[in-house]
């Protein structure tokens, strides 16, 4: 059964499903959506939850397993799996365990975007089939002002149309960006506020913390030495790895889309087909200068080491991983990285 997000409380209310799947490219929106899934399970008793992010290496053996057997401690539990790129190891796991679904357990499957084709593949099918789905779609950039101010009205702020948009301006559609900046509206304003263009133009003036976005203009514009100083601060101030990580990977990933694109379109074309605002072209054009079919696959190669990371696997040092990532974004190679070491 597909369900749209802000219809998953009347679908809880009803009965929890032996599976909800949440797919797409929108990190906050994915993430919420999980969270009120995770909310929903805990409301219903089951306190028992086992995480996994399945990799290219996972054992999907251990899950079909721990699936059919009785937990010591509670009669359900929640199964909270990850998985952020497809592949025919997983879509084959995935369709073993749709055969032992029930009510015994409830399984939370968070996946990268899934597109129509796949949707219509046996294992999708058999899976939506016994559960929900959830699809996550990107929001428009005509809806994102409304976006902002429903989003606003939930923290008791009370936003014109103007600040919406400059905020919008602002997060260049960042869809985290844009709920940071809402979040220090609300505490610098106070709950009940009525918030104009003025107030935030005065927000972003008087604010003297860095944002990922600030990192993003830097890494774009090949800035080397203001971005090294702008993840410092943003690590001195206790961003997440796990979003700092995003960044880089959304616009590395975006490059590639654009250098793709580019072999038969032009630039603005080719921005335009990733709802790129104009004034952030020269931004794209700047880095694209620096990266080709070589440097961008080894960026991407390299974010899936810092992914394993973060994640508690083994990896690069995360402070060093970053440092090397902005150099590599900036188009200075280091002498050599964990990708060059010989595997043994």
């Amino acid at each position: 059964m597909k369900v749209r997000a802000d219809q998953l409380p009347q679908q809880f209310n009803k009965n929890l499903a032996p599976i909800y799947i949440i797919s797409g490219d929108e990190v906050l929106l994915c993430q919420e959506a999980a969270d009120s899934v995770r909310k929903a399970v805990f409301n219903n008793g089951i306190n028992e939850r086992l995480r996994y992010v399945a990799d290219a290496q996972f054992d999907w053996q251990d899950v079909i397993n721990e699936n059919q057997s009785l937990s010591l401690f509670s009669n359900q539990r929640l199964f909270d799996i990850q998985i952020d790129k497809m592949g025919e190891k997983h879509t084959k796991a995935l369709a073993q365990l749709s055969q032992s679904l029930s009510d015994d357990n409830v399984i939370l499957l968070t996946l990268p975007k899934i597109d129509a084709r796949s949707q219509k593949a046996k294992w999708f099918s058999q899976l939506e089939s016994k559960g929900v789905f959830v699809q996550i779609w990107p929001i428009d950039a005509n809806r994102l002002p409304a976006w902002v101010q429903q989003r606003a009205q939930a923290l008791d702020l009370s936003l014109s149309r103007d600040a919406a948009s400059m905020i919008c301006e602002r997060g260049e559609g960042n869809l985290l960006a844009l709920s940071q900046e809402l979040e220090k509206l609300a505490l610098l304003h106070g709950a009940g506020s009525k918030i104009d263009a003025e107030k935030v133009a005065e927000s972003v003036a008087d604010s003297s913390r860095y944002s990922i976005y600030d990192l993003s203009d830097r890494l774009l514009m090949g800035k080397t030495k203001e971005a090294m100083h702008c993840l410092n601060q943003l690590v001195g101030e206790g961003v997440e790895s796990s979003i700092i990580l995003w960044l880089f990977n959304r616009e590395i990933q975006t490059l590639s889309s654009l250098f793709k694109a580019m072999q038969s379109s032009g630039l603005r074309q080719a921005c335009q087909s990733q709802k790129i605002w104009d004034k952030r072209i020269p931004f794209y054009e700047s880095a694209l200068s620096r990266h080709n079919h070589i440097t961008l696959p080894y960026l991407q190669n390299y974010l899936a080491l810092m992914d394993k990371r973060i994640k508690g696997l083994e990896g690069p040092d995360i402070d060093t991983g970053f440092r090397n990532l902005v150099m590599m974004f900036c188009g200075f190679k280091p002498v050599a990285t964990e990708l060059d070491l010989p595997v043994h």
